[in-house]
Order: structure tokens, then C-alpha cells, then sequence
């Protein structure tokens, strides 16, 4: 369920990402307002999505990737 949640607020991002160019490419004081809209709303859900990860860790909803080195050590 966590990782629905993810993936939903990345494509979030991605809009707020798209809607911004939109303002760049408009230019002028709408685009610009457009662009300062959508750098908040990226911002905010980049944060929402740090908040997502870190809990979903401490309840142990995810769980991180386990490298093991197994190297022999020269002596």
C-alpha cells in the first residue's frame, strides 16, 4: 500500500514539475506566478514523501536493500 502511496506523490511531482515549464514557457507575470505555484507544490510534496519514506521505514512497511560485502580481507 506504501509503495501506491509513492508512487502517486512522484507522479505528483512530475506534474508540478510540468506545470511549471508550462509557466517558463508562458513567461511574463502569469507564467511567473504559475512557476512559484508549482516550486511550492513540489517542494511541499517532496517533503510529504520524505515523511512517507521515514515512517514507512520506522514501521517497517518497506525495508532498505541489504548489500553484503563478502570480500576476503588481505593480511
Amino acid at each position: 500500500m506504501s509503495s501506491v502511496i509513492i508512487i502517486v506523490i512522484i507522479v505528483g511531482i512530475l506534474l508540478a514539475l510540468g506545470s511549471g515549464l508550462l509557466g517558463l514557457l508562458r513567461g511574463g507575470s502569469g507564467g511567473s506566478d504559475k512557476m512559484f505555484r508549482s516550486l511550492v507544490i513540489r517542494v511541499a510534496l517532496s517533503l510529504f514523501l520524505f515523511g512517507v519514506l521515514m515512517l514507512s521505514g520506522y514501521m517497517g512497511w518497506i525495508e532498505p536493500n541489504i548489500v553484503v560485502m563478502d570480500a576476503t580481507v588481505a593480511k
